[in-house]
């Protein structure tokens, strides 16, 4: 498969990194996936304590008819991470529209620093019984924590009578993900691939394929993330196995292909967010990345040398859900603002500031051609950000093409906290130098 192509405009760019401060806070999160101590079996120990769900379909949450029962409350408090959705001069213009065409005041509250610290935070609330707090969260599908909201019924199943922005206007790529069969839970907020990054200066002949990360004439100069899910599902795909689908029997072979991979001396380190920086410094020359961060890196003219590879073994897609916490007071708003988000004209602002992967393919035309409110919204954002629409109309990172979605690979959904425990017993040792 190709190198994904870059744009070369604007020559005068402030660092992204500097002018949203988004690059390393967004992604702190990937080096604690993981580590969290609580199991599985724990968790639905404490969960048995929660009330007893009436057999009243009135009653039963995210019903039908339980749906019906509820009423608008005109507030709504979304949890989200930081640098995630569009500001400017310390507001969010997509809230503001929000609030101002529903009469629904956002409480919008940057407090998830990672999936698990955060899920720790609303647990004890949810396995009580009471209100998290928060009525919209936003949890990543790579990680155990998503799993467990679900599993132990912590998550309202959503009024799909409410998504007809979402029906009409999602991507192929979010539409019934397989850790949501249907969207039962979830909608998606923005998505991304953990893929190839690498400097065309020193890689002349990348070729096509994830083994470039372990060929021996980058010695030395070769970054692999540290966080045991994003190593694992690269170790997988490097032996032609689609993690998805994949067993334990292939997850320690795997394990033995990156054991190798470091025993040959061709691992500088096992980096956390703190890679981009290495790539762009020049200690290492080919790295596993983030695609936002290569294309927020190609965005300023220092960095044009840094180049997205998505491999023919192909990349593994991850998505931050949005999703109703049970016990929720305000779900009818929730459903409300989660929608909303589905419509082109919002989505469009909110990726000309973010440059993730768009969960709405008609957001392009309105980035390029905008034909509302929107129009007022992107040009206030532009002197902000500094450059033209187009830059994130045109990337095929942010509006993948045919092949980049046939390309995505999706993680593999742990059964239970057994299959967690025999993945980091062989990730994990890599990473930590056993």
């Amino acid at each position: 498969m190709e190198e994904l192509g870059m744009h070369n405009e604007p020559q005068s760019v402030m660092d992204p990194a500097l002018w949203r401060g988004m690059t390393q806070k967004r992604f702190t999160r990937r080096q604690t996936l993981g580590l969290s101590g609580v199991g599985l079996a724990s968790l639905i120990l404490a969960a048995c304590g929660s009330p007893s769900t009436s057999k009243s379909s009135a009653k039963v949450v995210g019903s039908s008819a339980w749906w019906q029962a509820q009423k608008l409350n005109h507030v709504v408090n979304f949890a989200n991470w930081p640098y995630y959705i569009d500001l400017l001069a310390g507001k969010h213009p997509t809230l503001e529209h929000f609030t101002s065409t529903t009469g629904i005041k956002v409480n919008y509250y940057e407090v998830i620093q990672d999936n698990a610290s955060f899920y720790q935070k609303i647990r004890p609330s949810l396995a009580a019984g009471q209100y998290s707090g928060y009525d919209i969260v936003v949890m990543t599908n790579n990680n155990p924590q998503l799993g467990y909201l679900m599993q132990l019924g912590w998550l309202i199943p959503l009024d799909h009578s409410m998504m007809k922005n979402y029906d009409k206007y999602a991507g192929p790529l979010i539409k019934s993900p397989s850790w949501d069969p249907g969207n039962k839970y979830t909608m998606a907020w923005q998505s991304g691939w953990t893929a190839v990054g690498y400097n065309n200066q020193q890689v002349k002949n990348p070729g096509t394929s994830i083994e470039i990360l372990f060929d021996k004439k980058y010695a030395g100069k070769v970054g692999m993330l540290s966080d045991p899910f994003e190593l694992g599902s690269a170790g997988l795909l490097a032996i032609g196995v689609e993690p998805a689908s994949s067993t334990e029997s292939d997850w320690a072979k795997a394990a033995t292909k990156l054991k190798q991979q470091k025993s040959d001396g061709i691992v500088a380190a096992y980096y956390d967010q703190s890679y981009i920086q290495h790539l762009k410094n020049g200690d290492i020359v080919v790295s596993m990345c983030y695609s936002g961060d290569i294309f927020q890196a190609d965005l300023n003219s220092k960095y044009k040398d840094l180049t997205l590879l998505l491999p023919d073994e192909g990349a593994m897609l991850w998505t931050d859900n949005m999703c109703i916490p049970k016990y929720a007071q305000n779900p009818l708003d929730a459903m409300t603002l989660m929608d909303y988000y589905y419509d082109p004209q919002v989505q469009s602002v909110v990726e000309y500031y973010n440059d993730y992967i768009c969960p709405v393919p008609a957001a392009k035309e309105e980035l390029l051609h905008p034909t509302g409110w929107n129009k007022a919204a992107l040009a206030s954002l532009n002197p902000s950000i500094g450059l033209p629409t187009s830059v994130t109309a045109d990337s095929n990172i942010v509006f993948p093409t045919p092949d980049r979605i046939k390309a995505s690979k999706s993680y593999y959904n742990f059964k239970d906290q057994a299959e967690i425990d025999a993945w980091n017993n062989l990730f994990l040792p890599i990473i930590q130098g056993a």
